[in-house]
C-alpha cells in the first residue's frame, strides 16, 4: 500500500512542483507566467476537491466482482497517466490546463480508491503505524519526482517517466490484497447524494469537522511554499532557471530525510501513547516555523535548513492526522472512502486558494509576506485540534 501511494504522488506531483512551472515558462513571457501558473493549478486543484471525495464514494458504491478499490486504482492510474503525456505535449495555457484537469481527475480517482483501503484492512492498533508508512510516502514522491525532473531537460520527460513508474506501481498493488466485495448493490444516486460526496455534517460529527479545519489550515501554509518555491529561487534570491530544477530537487530531498523520520516516529509514537492531538498541534508547528526560515531567507542554503524543518514537521503531521481521522471513523465503515475523499478536500482546496489569493500578495508585499502569512494561518489552525473530543 505504501509503495503504491508513493507511486501514485509521485506521478502527480511531479507536474506539481516542477513541470507545470517550467511548461508555463516555455509557452508564456516573465510578465505573464506567474498568473498563467495560478490559472492552471487552481482549475486543477478544485478538479483535485470535486473528484476525490466523489470517486470515494463511488468506490464505496463498486459492485465489481473484483472488489471496491481494484477498478478504481488501476483505471485512474492509467487515465492519469494517458494526461500527462498530452500534458508534455501541449502548446499552449490552454492545452497544459485540459490535460491537468485529466491528470488530476484519474490520479485522485486511483488516490481516493487506495487510501480506503487502510480502514479496510488495518485494525486500530496497527492504523498509526500504517498511518506512518503512508505519511512517508507524500514525501519520498515528491523527491522521486524532483529526481526525475532534474535527469531531463524538458517537460514531457518530466512528466511521463514518473508517470509511467507510479502507474506500474500502483496497478501492481492492485494485483497484491484481497479486496473487500460489496455482494449488496447500493440504491441508485441521485442528485442529494452526488451532493452528500462533498460533506459530511460536522454536527453529527463535530471531532471530524474540527480535524478537517485543522488539516485544511495547516495546507494552506504548506501549500504557498510547495507552488511558489521555483519562483521564490528564480525572483527573490536571483537564481538562474537553469538550477531551478536542481534546487527544488535538493529542497525536496532535504525535506524528506526528516519527513520520512518522523513519520515512523509520529506513527509508532501516537499507537504506543494512546494519543493523537498533542501530536499533531506539535508537528503543525514545526511546519510553520520551517516556512518563516523559508520566508526570510537570504540564502539558497538558508531555504534547505527551512525545509528540513518542514519535513520534521510534515512528517508527524501526516501520519498522526490520517491516524487520527481513522480513529474519528464512524462506525458502520460504509463509507470510509468518501469521508476520506472530503478529508482530500482539506488538503486539495489549499492549492486552489492559495494562487487565488497569492498573487495580490505577492504583488504587495514578495514571496516573504506570503510564506509568513500561510503560516500565520497554519498556526491558528494547529490550536483548532484542541476542540476535537472523545480521541486522545
Amino acid at each position: 500500500m505504501p509503495i503504491a501511494s508513493a507511486g501514485l504522488w509521485m506521478a502527480l506531483l511531479a507536474p506539481a512542483i516542477v513541470v507545470l512551472a517550467i511548461k508555463v515558462s516555455e509557452i508564456t513571457t516573465p510578465d505573464t507566467r506567474a498568473g498563467a501558473l495560478s490559472l492552471v493549478a487552481g482549475v486543477g486543484a478544485i478538479v483535485a476537491l470535486l473528484a476525490n471525495p466523489l470517486f470515494g464514494r463511488l468506490s464505496d458504491r463498486t459492485t465489481s466482482r473484483f472488489g471496491m478499490r481494484k477498478p478504481w486504482i488501476i483505471g485512474g492510474a492509467l487515465t492519469g497517466l494517458a494526461a500527462l503525456f498530452f500534458l508534455g505535449l501541449a502548446g499552449n495555457v490552454a492545452g497544459v490546463m485540459v490535460a491537468w484537469i485529466f491528470a488530476q481527475l484519474g490520479f485522485n480517482a486511483a488516490l481516493a480508491a487506495l487510501v480506503a483501503t487502510l480502514p479496510d484492512q488495518a485494525a486500530p492498533a496497527e492504523r498509526g503505524r500504517l498511518s506512518g508508512l503512508i505519511g512517508m510516502t507524500l514525501p519520498i514522491g515528491l523527491v522521486a519526482a524532483a529526481y526525475f525532473a532534474q535527469l531531463f531537460d524538458n517537460a514531457f520527460q518530466m512528466a511521463i517517466v514518473p508517470g509511467i513508474t507510479g502507474t506500474v506501481l500502483a496497478i501492481a498493488f492492485a494485483f497484491t490484497f484481497k479486496d473487500r466485495v460489496l455482494t449488496e448493490k447500493p440504491a441508485p444516486l441521485n442528485l442529494k447524494e452526488i451532493l452528500g460526496s462533498f460533506y459530511f455534517d460536522p454536527r453529527a460529527f463535530p471531532g471530524l469537522g474540527w480535524a478537517w479545519l485543522t488539516k485544511f489550515m495547516v495546507f494552506i501554509g504548506y501549500c504557498a511554499a510547495l507552488l511558489y518555491l521555483p519562483y521564490f529561487f528564480t525572483d527573490q534570491l536571483h537564481v538562474a532557471e537553469s538550477a531551478v530544477a536542481g534546487l527544488v530537487f535538493q529542497a525536496t530531498l532535504v525535506s524528506s530525510v526528516g519527513t520520512v523520520v518522523t513519520s515512523l516516529i509520529g506513527g509508532w509514537i501516537s499507537d504506543r501513547i494512546g494519543k493523537r492531538k498533542v501530536l499533531v498541534i506539535a508537528s503543525a508547528l514545526i511546519i510553520m516555523i520551517g516556512l518563516i526560515i523559508i520566508a526570510t531567507s537570504a540564502s539558497t542554503g538558508q531555504v534547505m535548513v527551512g525545509q528540513t524543518v518542514v519535513g520534521l514537521g510534515l512528517g508527524c503531521f501526516g501520519a498522526v492526522d490520517v491516524a487520527l481521522i481513522t480513529d474519528l471513523l464512524p462506525g458502520n465503515q460504509s463509507e470510509n472512502a468518501k469521508t476520506f475523499g472530503v478529508f482530500n478536500i482539506a488538503q486539495a482546496l489549499p492549492q486552489s486558494l492559495v494562487p487565488a489569493l497569492a498573487f495580490p500578495v505577492i504583488a504587495w508585499g514578495g514571496y516573504s509576506a506570503l510564506f509568513i502569512g500561510a503560516a500565520v494561518v497554519g498556526i491558528i489552525g494547529a490550536a483548532l485540534v484542541t476542540r476535537i473530543k472523545g480521541v486522545k
